[in-house]
């Protein structure tokens, strides 16, 4: 090739990478890209999550109509177990520990475990109702779980299955109540909600309407009966005899959280058990808005407690799903209108404790509920 040519050839091509700053350039990108994306990701399983809790409170509100067309009442929230049929109280021994979820059984496609459960207390001829670390107690009942509760899958006490669907017991703070105590001041409160401890009654008392009235919402249960659930659950004296105010428990929980104070009792039992049917296990009141602190009345038995202030909760943002009479399902704030928490619990007429307090109260002639 002639001296000319080589003159005017092309230069060698060489290879160039990616310099540093190039680098760290599309590294700073895809981490945008990332930030951008997780949230949408979150978001979306919230909302599958959601999804599947509104489904599965809208099949237990099923349960309960279909149970309500095959006896003509709704069932208890809690009652005993040897003789449940309407308005029988039953053994006295069994202490009224059985909850509403045992009775839906069969309406829940559940027929064999009923059965089960059924020969299993039948067995047992007194004493306390059977908790016990076996198949009919410990396996899981998907129907009454609610995925946004991380701890709904897991083993609780005595490896026994949990939930996540708790009953409203109104507006009323003290539920021991029995339908034999007559003139009983704490009674007349405790029949405010859609359900009450051995009501067995028709939905024809829910005269503010089915739609207005809320029956059913979330619950949060604590990973080994010692932690903290959100809200937080409290004990205090005040939380008694149908005459407290709500305000006690916030002043409570506000103590609790001052490392100065001393409070007795961390056991809260919440959401653990899901044949029980005592209040603070299985109930939540419509007083304190939802995600509010629960205050229960005395400890150490506190899980066998029912007075008290127990609030809705649930780790979706911002509030809680609720189950309607009608078996609809709505979305509550957790800012919700909660009227004056210095207010005392009344037994009839309008809810103290603005429009939450008249979701929970069947008949207090609050028709106007949004």
């Amino acid at each position: 090739m002639s001296s000319q040519s080589q003159r005017f050839a092309p230069p060698p091509h060489f290879n160039k990478g990616f310099t540093l700053v190039e680098l760290l350039v599309v590294i700073a990108i895809i981490g945008i890209l990332i930030g951008l994306l997780l949230p949408a990701v979150q978001a979306a399983r919230e909302a599958a999550r959601r999804m599947q809790c509104t489904n599965n409170m809208k099949q237990y509100m099923l349960s309960v109509h279909n149970y309500h067309d095959a006896t003509g009442v709704l069932p208890a929230s809690k009652f005993n177990f040897h003789n449940f049929s309407v308005n029988q109280l039953g053994d006295a021994a069994w202490g009224g520990y059985v909850g509403q979820v045992v009775a839906l059984l069969p309406y829940m496609e559940q027929a064999p475990r009923y059965d089960a459960i059924t020969a299993k207390a039948k067995a047992v001829a007194s004493g306390s109702w059977p908790w016990h670390d076996e198949a009919p107690f410990t396996a899981p009942i998907p129907t009454i779980l609610c995925p946004s509760d991380g701890n709904a899958t897991q083993p609780a006490h005595l490896n026994n299955g949990r939930k996540s669907i708790c009953v409203s017991l109104g507006d009323g703070m003290w539920h021991n109540a029995r339908p034999d105590w007559g003139e009983n001041a704490g009674s007349k409160v405790d029949a405010r909600g859609f359900f009450a401890p051995f009501g067995w009654r028709s939905s024809a008392f829910v005269t503010d309407g089915l739609s207005n009235t809320v029956a059913i919402s979330e619950m949060l249960g604590d990973a080994n009966k010692s932690t903290k659930v959100k809200g937080g659950v409290y004990v205090t004296g005040s939380m008694h005899d149908g005459r407290a105010k709500p305000a006690a428990c916030l002043t409570e929980s506000r103590k609790a959280d001052d490392p100065t104070q001393l409070v007795s009792g961390t056991d809260t039992w919440r959401a653990l058990i899901w044949t029980d049917g005592r209040s603070v296990n299985s109930a939540f009141t419509t007083i304190l808005p939802p995600n509010s602190p629960s205050c229960i009345h005395s400890y150490p038995s506190i899980h066998n407690c029912s007075w008290g202030v127990f609030a809705a909760q649930s780790n979706h943002s911002g509030g809680v799903n609720v189950g309607m009479g009608d078996g609809s399902v709505r979305f509550v704030s957790e800012t919700i209108d909660a009227g004056s928490p210095n207010s005392y619990a009344v037994t009839s007429g309008k809810s103290p404790y603005g429009v939450w307090g008249a979701m929970g109260s069947p008949a207090g002639g609050e028709t106007d509920v949004q």
